[in-house]
């Protein structure tokens, strides 16, 4: 019988190495730490955290994420501006829950998170596309866009992108406010990345500009810290926070994890998560570069990709008349894995793409998985 690795959203054959995963390795879960923080947590003769909790977030832990959020942006946050969540897939929901009906039309850039789209779909939203460029968001067809089409709201990825690697530019990102503004057009922006870049200066993230427009910013502690904490939180302005606090799923159940909230409050203060966060950059940029050196080395001619400056992927462009979904099983029976393009377009495009990550395996597996993919290409 073959033996599996049985992980979130995936089983893997043993002997395959699967670089289409998008979480840091079990060797990255910081347990220890994690527990030491519990244990101070918990030590508290205060127990609210046991009860249901303010649908806003325990008022604690607010102030206290706003003040590790504060000593990385560029300006203070504001408790009031933010809302804890269960995680950025069920903030993505809520939202969708909030805000749309069966049949609204919402923007997504091409290529999206393939699990994004499928939050969409479950929601029988109407996805329409916005092309990108190795800056990002194309502004010029999202205003086309928007004064076609009345959207519920924008999905976006400023940084990082998960698949593509790239970030939207300052540019960008001030005219992506100003529509916002001008068109009252509510932008949720993924910004799980945000905090792993490796050697340039972080960019302002779009939360920043949640003073300016609708913009809901959605950050999560899964690739930071944990991804089975399933905590994270949302960044709007206090009017649309308490929008958001007012639906009935929070008045019945009241706040989002308010236990798990109230060990990662005790790790942020010990000083935990900077520490974490730093050692994680480290890592994810020394294994970038492994397999961009691999990939550059290894791979036949007409193979061009993205070198990315932070985040967890390497976005890949193979020749064109190749099929990556129908590469991906054959290399499945040679002991190598990845996403294909195709699952990261709503319409199936981008046949000729493949999402390589670098966070869950070390460097020398890294290496090898990229060795068995080239073998494959070379034989294609």
């Amino acid at each position: 019988m073959t033996r599996l690795t049985e992980l979130p959203q995936v089983k893997i054959p043993a002997g395959v190495i699967h670089l289409g995963l998008g979480q840091p390795g079990n060797d990255l879960l910081p347990a220890r730490s994690l527990a030491q923080a519990a244990e101070r947590a918990l030590k508290d003769d205060d127990a609210s955290y046991l009860a249901y909790g303010q649908e806003q977030g325990n008022i604690n832990f607010l102030q206290t994420l706003a003040a590790f959020l504060s000593a990385y942006y560029p300006g203070p946050v504001d408790p009031d501006s933010l809302l804890i969540t269960n995680g950025n897939s069920q903030a993505l929901d809520f939202i969708c829950r909030q805000f749309t009906q069966p049949g609204d039309t919402v923007l997504v850039e091409e290529p999206s998170y393939f699990l994004a789209l499928k939050i969409f779909a479950d929601h029988k939203l109407n996805l329409v596309t916005v092309p990108m460029d190795e800056h990002g968001l194309c502004i010029k067809d999202l205003e086309k866009t928007v004064k076609k089409l009345s959207p519920s709201f924008l999905y976006i990825i400023p940084t990082h992108h998960n698949p593509a690697g790239v970030t939207l530019n300052r540019e960008r990102r001030d005219a992506l406010a100003a529509i916002c503004k001008k068109h009252d057009l509510p932008v949720v922006a993924d910004e799980v990345y945000h905090f792993l870049t490796f050697e340039k200066e972080k960019p302002i993230p779009m939360g920043c500009f949640s003073d300016q427009g609708p913009v809901i910013s959605l950050g999560s502690f899964s690739k930071i810290l944990a991804p089975g904490l399933r905590l994270g939180w949302v960044q709007a302005a206090p009017g649309l926070i308490k929008k958001m606090t007012r639906a009935g799923v929070m008045i019945s159940g009241g706040g989002f994890n308010p236990f798990t909230s109230q060990v990662v409050d005790a790790y942020i203060q010990q000083g935990l998560l900077d520490t974490n966060i730093t050692s994680l950059n480290k890592i994810f940029h020394r294994r970038m570069k492994t397999m961009c050196k691999a990939l550059k080395e290894s791979m036949p001619p007409g193979v061009r990709y993205t070198v990315p400056d932070g985040g967890y992927f390497v976005w890949v462009e193979l020749p064109g008349h190749i099929n990556a979904e129908k590469l991906r099983k054959k290399s499945q029976d040679r002991g190598v894995d990845f996403l294909s393009g195709n699952l990261f377009s709503h319409k199936g495009h981008l046949k000729n793409f493949i999402r390589l990550g670098f966070c869950f395996y070390d460097e020398a597996m890294i290496k090898q998985g990229v060795k068995r993919l080239s073998e494959m290409l070379f034989q294609y």
